[in-house]
């Protein structure tokens, strides 16, 4: 009896403090899992171009509207349906699949006619959130004792409404279904996109393009966490191996790729040189492969602002390679984003300056592990093979310009001479596959070489018998599964894949449907279940324009962050989204949801009283000079994001408060940002010029610079890691703007539960990334779910912080520092320390300034 009031106390906690954070408005309400919405048809529109033109193009007399239908929350579009042209009548029938973490009065459909200049509106209707979001009651409890009250329903809704509500104005109909996030699959294979999961593989996790094994020693696996202990994979070191031991193709794709670069450093270089059968230079190195016969493929961005002359904007020695490889064997190809017929010639040339391919995989066949024939092995992740990114865990700054790093000195940060440094710190991660998945990975390679390439180019390899998952898999136990940002314009995706099969059935087909009578309405029907049922997918892609989109590494982190139990632990070059959840500027086009759904997880397991933490590290400023009019305006979008989160978590936590016994919690119990610094003596500097710069002169003194993360990767609960080139931005999440590739991955064996994580090979590459920047192994890193471990990654951040601001230069072993800013008094601030709100050693507000003259679709 008594713990069942306990329980029924704790039932009610998490009602009031749910009803707090979503419902609390009556008008506004969240929409927190899938909107599925499909817009069927328009009759008898209004015809806006009465003139009667010809077109110059088709000769064709347009002499009626053009329609399109868009969906909005609020200013978040959810949707775009295909132009219609000369209809007044159009037939849509498209169907699209949207995650939604939206606080919203409704849903908000237009209909639009497209002109020459600017679009004219047709019409409108609003959907009322209201009609989306139902509770369970009192019947549906007693069905299912499991339910609370504040669980949603699953709402569909058939209409057919009059534009404006004027019947002259033409009506629309449409489907629209809310499914809760607690009704959708927590699998760990994400449903509903491009690329199936694969079994039977063997993954390996990379920190760094080399890990020296001199991080402190990390044991796991077994009952006690202690069976094993975690050997660091060296990734330059096996590309080059790996590229070696090629018989048959290679196939290469990166944003930059430099050909001048070495993979392996000292001895191990000297070795190479002197009696290596191949150079471990990039370029002689796939030069010599192409040579004995072996197929290389490789492409690259096309930077649009380079020339011979000028290495371009961003130097990713796209013409230098083109240069290299034009009179070899090599097929090397640099490739644009490109625009299509649905844009503009403007929008074209804007796509392709603004925009690029940002995938970063390689892909060969290689000896099997037990010596019968061959299969194939990949890497993808987030490291380039350019200037400037090899480097490991001891990140030295002026000690390696002459050794390691020499012709390798790369910084963007401040104003330095290579002779003088330092040199710019990189941390990132990658990841390797052998097995069934490469399959998907050369798959993906083929569309994207067909589509701008040359498909006579691509070996078969159905004639060496690589095309087969099953006879690839082996015995590694991994799963995968690939995810992409890419679209029509740029890629040749399958035709069968966005084909509906005519034995597919729906819920809402068989669903529980009861008429509605409604005032301006032309007919309404709707229907409602608790009862968790299986969510079907009649596509794979999604669509803008009419044009097909592969957004699912979009729709792969928001699936993983739902289904956490314990913990998130991020690592991204750049975190902005979620606009629709800032304080201001919500018309900014950077809806992707990461931010919020990562929000809302850390309220709902603030409402369960359950333990929950999520990390995440980010450079300390995105690379350039961080005084720059643009480099300012990305840190001011990352600042109102951040904003954003803190917010709503510290309205859970006053929520909390406010209902139960507990007090004194802080938002930093549930999320916390970081960076990584390092500072270095002058003992054993490399350094051979004289300073003379601002910032040489400076540097030199300080010896100090942040460590720049580039990785990109995500790990749920030790259970999955999602690893590849994406940022949490829009461009990277959008479909549409830059091409993203990015596999998640998990053991079979280690799986984690409500109560507990998995103590396996993700579980070990995490521990070892802590070890590695903090400089130890403690034991509180093993559970990182409980505030003990928050507390101690706090205490070494904080206390490396005063080292790295300090006045005093130390060597620093442990590098982890928390992030710029701290909210204090439910405002972001600069974090104390900083002298007058900037970054160490420069004139540079941590906050950001919004730009004026950068469009923000640039920066976001």
């Amino acid at each position: 009896m008594h713990s069942r009031r306990i329980e029924k106390a704790t039932e009610a906690t998490k009602s009031a403090i749910l009803r707090k954070i979503f419902h609390e408005e009556d008008s506004k309400k969240v929409l927190w899992g899938i909107v599925h919405i499909k817009i069927i048809e328009c009759k008898k529109l209004r015809n806006l171009d009465r003139l009667g033109v010809t077109s110059l193009l088709t000769k064709r007399r347009r002499d009626k509207s053009d329609p399109y239908v868009t969906a909005y929350i609020n200013d978040y579009r959810l949707l775009k349906t295909t132009c219609h042209n000369d209809d007044l009548n159009p037939v849509f029938n498209e169907e699209f699949y949207c995650p939604v973490a939206h606080s919203a009065e409704g849903v908000t459909f237009k209909v639009w006619d497209k002109d020459t200049v600017r679009d004219e509106t047709l019409g409108k209707y609003t959907l009322p959130a209201g009609e989306l979001i139902k509770f369970v009651d009192e019947k549906d409890i007693q069905e299912d004792p499991n339910l609370i009250p504040t669980d949603l329903k699953r709402v569909g809704v058939h209409k057919v409404v009059y534009l404006d509500g004027k019947s002259r104005h033409g009506s629309l109909e449409f489907f629209v279904e809310f499914i809760p996030t607690r009704m959708l699959s927590k699998s760990r294979e994400v449903p509903g996109i491009y690329f199936k999961r694969s079994t039977g593989n063997e993954v390996k996790l990379y920190m760094n393009a080399d890990d020296d094994g001199s991080a402190p020693i990390v044991k796991y696996g077994g009952d006690n966490d202690d069976e094993k202990v975690w050997t660091p994979p060296r990734l330059w070191r096996d590309i080059y191996d790996a590229i070696c031991g090629a018989k048959y193709f290679i196939y290469v794709a990166g944003w930059s790729v430099d050909t001048d670069q070495f993979l392996l450093r000292g001895e191990e270089l000297k070795e190479a040189l002197d009696k290596g059968k191949y150079s471990p230079r990039i370029g002689e190195l796939l030069k010599s492969k192409a040579d004995e016969g072996v197929v290389v493929n490789l492409m690259q961005w096309d930077d649009n602002s380079s020339n011979l002359a000028f290495p371009g904007m961003m130097g990713t020695f796209d013409e230098k390679t083109r240069n290299f490889f034009r009179s070899t064997k090599v097929n090397s190809r640099l490739m644009s984003m490109i625009g299509d017929e649905v844009n503009t010639m403007f929008q074209g040339q804007s796509k392709k300056m603004a925009f690029t391919h940002h995938q970063k995989y390689i892909i060969m066949d290689a000896p099997r592990a037990d010596g019968k024939g061959r299969e194939l092995f990949a890497f993808v992740g987030g490291i380039d093979l350019t200037l400037g990114r090899w480097d490991s865990r001891k990140h030295p700054l002026f000690r390696s310009l002459q050794s390691d790093h020499k012709g390798d000195t790369y910084g963007k940060c401040f104003k330095v001479s290579d002779e003088c440094g330092p040199r710019q710190p990189w941390h990132d991660i990658h990841s390797a596959v052998r097995g069934p998945e490469c399959v998907q990975l050369a798959l993906a390679f083929e569309e994207r070489w067909t589509k701008q390439g040359d498909a006579s180019e691509l070996i078969s390899r159905g004639r060496l018998g690589l095309d087969n998952e099953n006879t690839l898999q082996n015995e590694g136990g991994w799963c995968a599964q690939l995810s992409r940002s890419i679209d029509s314009r740029v890629n040749s995706f399958d035709p069968s894949v966005n084909r509906v099969s005519n034995s597919f059935h729906r819920y809402e087909d068989k669903a529980p449907w009861k008429s509605i009578k409604e005032k301006d309405i032309k007919s309404s029907k709707r229907f409602e279940t608790a009862a968790a049922t299986t969510i079907s997918y009649s596509r794979c892609l999604d669509q803008k324009k009419g044009r097909l989109v592969d957004n699912s590494i979009h729709l792969s982190n928001i699936h993983h962050i739902r289904r956490a139990e314990h913990f998130i632990y991020i690592e991204s070059q750049y975190f902005m989204g979620s606009s629709f959840m800032w304080s201001k500027d919500r018309h900014v086009k950077c809806g992707n949801m990461i931010a919020a759904e990562i929000a809302y997880k850390i309220c709902e397991k603030i409402a369960a009283r359950e333990p929950f933490a999520v990390y995440i590290l980010l450079p300390m400023w995105m690379e350039g000079i961080p005084e720059a009019k643009h480099l300012q305006g990305l840190l001011y979008y990352q600042r109102v994001t951040i904003e954003a989160m803190y917010k709503l978590v510290d309205e859970a936590l006053k929520a909390r408060m406010a209902n139960s016994s507990d007090y004194g919690l802080e938002v930093s119990d549930y999320l916390n940002f970081y960076c990584l610094g390092t500072r270095e003596t002058i003992n054993g500097s490399q350094a051979t010029g004289t300073p003379e710069k601002e910032d040489e002169l400076l540097l030199a003194k300080t010896r100090r610079h942040q460590i720049y993360i580039h990785s990109k990767m995500m790990i749920v609960d030790d259970d999955v890691v999602l690893i590849g080139t994406a940022n949490i931005n829009q461009r990277s999440m959008d479909g549409c703007r830059d091409s993203e590739i990015m596999m998640t991955s998990w053991q079979t064996n280690q799986l984690a539960t409500k109560e507990s994580i998995p103590k396996g090979d993700i579980h070990a590459f995490r521990l070892h990334i802590w070890a590695s920047v903090t400089g130890q192994m403690d034991e509180a890193f093993r559970n990182p779910s409980s505030p003990e471990c928050v507390k101690a990654m706090n205490k070494i951040a904080n206390e490396n912080w005063q080292k790295y601001i300090g006045e005093e230069t130390v060597d620093m072993e442990s590098h982890l520092l928390p992030f710029v800013l701290e909210f204090e008094g439910g405002e972001i601030k600069p974090r104390r320390g900083l002298r007058d709100g900037n970054f160490t050693d420069t004139k540079a507000s941590v906050l950001g300034k919004k730009s004026m003259l950068l469009p923000e679709i640039f920066l976001t």
